[in-house]
């Protein structure tokens, strides 16, 4: 074999893999953005879906409050505070230390002189000695508020208070395994029932729409230990500027934050942050798919405007949908890795570059072997030279017949 059929072969080869190379590298590009495509528009459907569950709760417990809210303004034009001054004592007794509490008998459970039952009801209120008329009206008002509404939706809802900025409130809440003795018998007279997040719910510059809202997770109040497991859902209500207090109920989230960790999309995990980034539920990462650090999360979406989106890790490793849950500004988050559709890209690409090398060697070396077969061959010489048959001339000469020309 010459060397010049060494360096034949050689450039067949070269080209034949540059052109699979490309081949494939299209193929690749387009199988991956194919893949990525139709895996985020099932991920937009799914965060949608998840995130409209997720804000479900916290919807019907604005729908709740607000019906508090309606009741109570309903009552407070239409209740006579001089008349009711002695059911106000009753209800509320003082407890001997400078707070008033509500009395045994409504949260056992007794007939109301109108012939109302009631039951479930405690309160707490600081500062009795203080109290101004318009006050006393308000928690006489309260109190048959949340009693009314609170057992109308008890079986959505475990609990309903109305609460005053100033250490003051009532709940209704029958079923609280503490029975909610805590406030009614064992709560210190300077207990500061006042939550580090009260100024952020009652301030006109951080709620100047006077909007629900909820707190971070926490432990009820009543119970020393166990993991985080509550949210406390607020809403300040104003008549004409004036702040009457607020409406509120707790969710015990354990179960819910449990339920959210469920069905991720395949291969993924789904995750919760509070407003500040924190992660409050996480489920467990898949093998496969590694777990994408928290920070980075929140990096990517706390700048992001939309209330749901689909966005890209850094290095396309992995998909993050999210969806911003209202109320309690959550983000529900579902982290899906890219690998399996970069692998099966990549194993598509394998088999488009072997099929196109392959195909592009044996068409040379067919051309190969066909060039050295002697018929072809000798029709090839003679395409090749300058006067080919089609371009010569046909010459006779007298006594010597007929010869062609060059």
């Amino acid at each position: 074999m010459t060397m010049r059929n060494l360096y034949v072969m050689a450039l067949h080869v070269v080209v034949s893999a540059v052109l699979a190379a490309v081949t494939a590298l299209a193929v690749f590009v387009g199988i991956q953005a194919a893949l990525t495509e139709g895996r985020a528009a099932t991920l937009q459907t799914y965060i949608r879906v998840r995130a409209e569950r997720e804000q479900s709760l916290f919807e019907q417990a604005r729908i709740y409050i607000e019906a508090a809210e309606q009741a109570f303004l309903r009552r407070l034009d239409r209740l006579d505070p001089d008349q009711l001054a002695g059911e106000f004592d009753r209800i509320y007794p003082d407890f001997g230390d400078g707070t008033r509490r509500s009395a045994p008998s409504v949260f056992e459970g007794e007939v109301l002189p109108g012939g109302d039952y009631v039951f479930g009801v405690g309160a707490f209120l600081a500062d009795a000695g203080t109290m101004t008329a318009d006050e006393r009206h308000r928690y006489l008002t309260a109190f048959h508020t949340v009693r009314s509404v609170g057992e109308a939706h008890l079986n959505q809802f475990s609990s309903l208070y109305y609460f005053t900025p100033d250490r003051r409130v009532v709940i209704f809440a029958p079923n609280r395994p503490d029975r909610l003795e805590f406030y009614r018998i064992t709560a210190p007279a300077d207990f500061q029932l006042q939550a580090d997040e009260d100024p952020r719910l009652f301030s006109l510059d951080t709620n100047p729409d006077s909007a629900m809202q909820c707190t971070r997770l926490s432990r009820f109040v009543y119970s020393d230990g166990g993991e985080r497991s509550a949210t406390a859902c607020r809403k300040p209500l104003r008549v004409d500027g004036t702040l009457m207090g607020a409406f509120g109920t707790s969710i015990d989230m354990t179960g819910h934050l449990a339920q959210t960790l469920e069905t991720p999309p395949a291969g993924g995990i789904n995750m919760m942050f509070d407003r500040e980034g924190a992660v409050i539920a996480r489920g467990a990462a898949a093998p496969e798919g590694g777990l994408v650090n928290p920070v980075v999360i929140m990096s990517l979406l706390q700048d992001d405007p939309r209330p749901r989106g689909i966005v890209t890790v850094p290095g396309g490793d992995h998909l993050i949908a999210f969806g911003r849950i209202p109320g309690p500004d959550w983000y529900f988050v579902s982290v899906v890795p890219m690998a399996d559709i970069q692998a099966t890209a990549q194993h598509r690409a394998a088999v488009i570059f072997a099929i196109v090398m392959a195909c592009s060697l044996s068409f040379a070396a067919l051309r190969g072997v066909l060039r050295r077969l002697r018929p072809v061959r000798r029709l090839v010489r003679m395409k090749e030279r300058p006067g080919g048959p089609g371009n010569q001339k046909q010459v006779r000469l007298a006594g010597h017949g007929t010869f062609f020309e060059r």
